[in-house]
């Protein structure tokens, strides 16, 4: 068995990109697995932080490329870079400007044109300002699903009049490459790098010292060990799913507690609910509802279980169309516990649902009514999770309803000025990411009338 572990492809990772610091590049291409996305990016977000071990600076681009205005939201993402904080500890530019880096009268030029060639010449101007010669700035674009356009958009960019110490960076997935025309660029040069990652067992050998660390031999520990082969068996044929899943049913009886033997039917349920086994699914998704619903307001442990438990149930009634109703009964009687228990991010995520499920069947008006209860419930949560969570396909949908519907588009307005006190000024940029899972169910190119 594998003796990887994340400190290990970690160091893979910086002794790869080690590799190629020190000699010439235009743009450096990680080309990876899609497991090995997340660390890679890890990587990259640490080296554009103050922890990074690379002399070279550098920074994290979020906007994804999808239409005409990628530069634009390029722009205004580098502009937030420079929004003054009330708390100056979050302030980078009050920072340097304290410790003489910078002069008391620098700020950036808001007034250029919002482009690229705008973001270049401002972080140039910046770097001439510091005390950074010798170092490069890295660009990176971090991963997301970017259009087709986007590597020809680079190509140009490599091609035009990035200045000598300015570098590109950018994740590309192995099975489906989006950027591998890049490396026979006619006069950019471009590297592609590959870390021949072992994420799979790192995190599996991480989770099992947490747990032989504890007692190895323990049932609990068998118990954790089996959740983990069971998730295990969805990704590998070689094991046999059923089986597993019977063992540990088996075990989180003989433990003789609530938790591990509702959570045991949780696990399946996920697990056969991942291979599409719709009968197995539900059948272990009502025993997980059936053993921790009479305990909710008993235990706290029960709530989480059976909220999980709920929401599969939900989902395998969402794949069939004639079961929609099905699905909402499930999500309706969700926020109704949700909101008992102070639960204000499943709360949103419940309404979200219904929203989405209402949206399909074209039932604009509960879609409307569930969407804004979503949006209403996502205000209670804190700035960085609203930015980062599911709240921007709440925001997103709300924005498609006003564009799909005669009677809310009126309302879109409203939406803007709530979005930007929400979750800031880019909201615009942000919600950008969340177009591709929307795409199968809100393009509509005529509105529905109401």
């Amino acid at each position: 068995m594998s003796n990887a572990s994340i400190a290990q492809e970690l160091a893979k990772i910086r002794n790869k990109w080690e590799s190629i610091n020190t000699y010439k590049w235009d743009m450096a291409i990680w080309v990876c697995d899609y497991h090995d996305i997340e660390i890679l990016d890890k990587f990259m977000d640490i080296e554009a932080s103050p922890i990074g071990v690379f002399e070279d600076i550098f920074f994290r681009f979020q906007s994804v490329y999808s239409d005409d205005f990628f530069e634009q939201h390029l722009w205004e993402e580098f502009l937030s870079w420079f929004n003054t904080s009330d708390d100056k500890k979050y302030d980078l530019i009050y920072a340097y400007k304290k410790d003489g880096y910078l002069p008391e009268s620098y700020d950036v030029n808001r007034a250029l044109p919002p482009t690229f060639k705008s973001v270049v010449g401002e972080l140039k101007r910046l770097k001439d300002l510091l005390p950074f010669k010798e170092e490069n700035f890295i660009l990176y674009f971090a991963p997301g699903m970017h259009g087709a356009g986007f590597e020809a958009w680079l190509s140009n960019q490599l091609s035009g009049s990035l200045p000598n110490d300015f570098r590109l960076a950018a994740i590309d997935v192995d099975v489906k490459r989006n950027l591998s025309k890049l490396q026979k660029h006619k006069t950019a040069r471009v590297v592609e790098l590959r870390a021949n990652l072992d994420m799979a067992n790192a995190m599996r050998n991480e989770m099992d010292k947490d747990s032989d660390s504890v007692k190895p031999h323990s049932p609990s520990t068998k118990f954790q060990k089996q959740v983990r082969k069971v998730m295990d068996a969805t990704i590998d044929d070689d094991i046999n799913i059923k089986k597993e899943a019977k063992v540990l049913i088996e075990l989180g009886y003989q433990l003789k507690k609530l938790t591990t033997k509702a959570t045991s039917h949780l696990i399946c349920a996920i697990a056969f609910f991942n291979i599409k086994n719709k009968e197995l699914a539900f059948e272990n998704a009502n025993k997980a509802i059936d053993l921790a619903e009479p305990e909710i307001e008993k235990s706290d442990e029960a709530y989480p279980i059976w909220r999980s438990a709920l929401m599969i149930k939900a989902s395998l009634y969402l794949v069939d169309k004639k079961t929609r109703p099905e699905a909402i009964s499930c999500y309706e009687k969700l926020v109704s516990e949700t909101a008992k228990h102070g639960d204000v991010f499943y709360t949103m995520e419940g309404y979200r649902m219904l929203a989405l499920v209402n949206f399909q069947s074209k039932n604009m008006e509960a879609a409307w009514e569930h969407v804004i209860f979503s949006l209403q419930a996502g205000t209670n949560l804190p700035l960085e999770v609203k930015r980062a969570s599911t709240y921007l396909f709440s925001a997103s949908l709300a924005k498609q309803i006003c564009d799909s519907s005669y009677k809310y588009r009126s309302m879109d307005t409203m939406l803007n000025k709530q979005f930007e006190t929400e979750i800031g000024t880019d909201w615009d940029t942000l919600l950008q990411g969340t177009e591709y899972l929307n795409l199968k169910y809100v393009n509509r190119r005529k509105p529905l009338k109401v």
